[in-house]
């Protein structure tokens, strides 16, 4: 598949514009600690929760997160960069995974957790999260398609 620059800054644009939701979503969540709401309590809804993990509150000490996520996103743009086919999915999965490690890795930088504000059943997350599985899933779909 040939590379398609031309969609890129409109990727950009959309995934920029969730980076901004997101963190004025979790400026909300940290400025009103106490609100809840509930479409089916206690299932689904808007919660606040400081979360001292990573996806799915698995422990991982903070000075790891801190050393290892800018390393790792620098990877990322390397291999991003150096790719010689850049596919719309591909350029978009990079984008998703990047702009959502970007806004998690503020919010522990800033404040030593990150604000986590969506729950679904026992899990509560944010949109980085689901933009980092989402670019995730989508950089594994990539490369299963590029190597048959």
């Amino acid at each position: 598949m040939k590379q398609d620059t031309t969609r890129t800054p409109f990727l950009f644009s959309v995934v920029g514009l969730c980076f901004i939701i997101d963190r004025i979503l979790k400026h909300f969540a940290q400025n009103n600690t106490d609100f809840a709401y509930y479409i089916i309590k206690p299932w689904l809804g808007w919660e606040y929760f400081a979360n001292s993990g990573v996806a799915f509150s698995i422990p991982i000490p903070q000075s790891f997160l801190i050393l290892f996520t800018p390393i790792i996103l620098l990877l990322l743009l390397t291999y991003y960069t150096n790719k010689s086919r850049k596919t719309l999915i591909f350029t978009c999965a990079i984008l998703l995974v990047t702009f959502g490690a970007l806004s998690n890795f503020i919010d522990r930088m800033l404040f030593g957790i990150t604000i986590d504000y969506f729950r679904i059943i026992t899990s509560i997350f944010n949109i980085a999260d689901v933009m980092i599985i989402i670019g995730a899933g989508l950089l594994i779909v990539e490369e299963y398609k590029s190597n048959k």
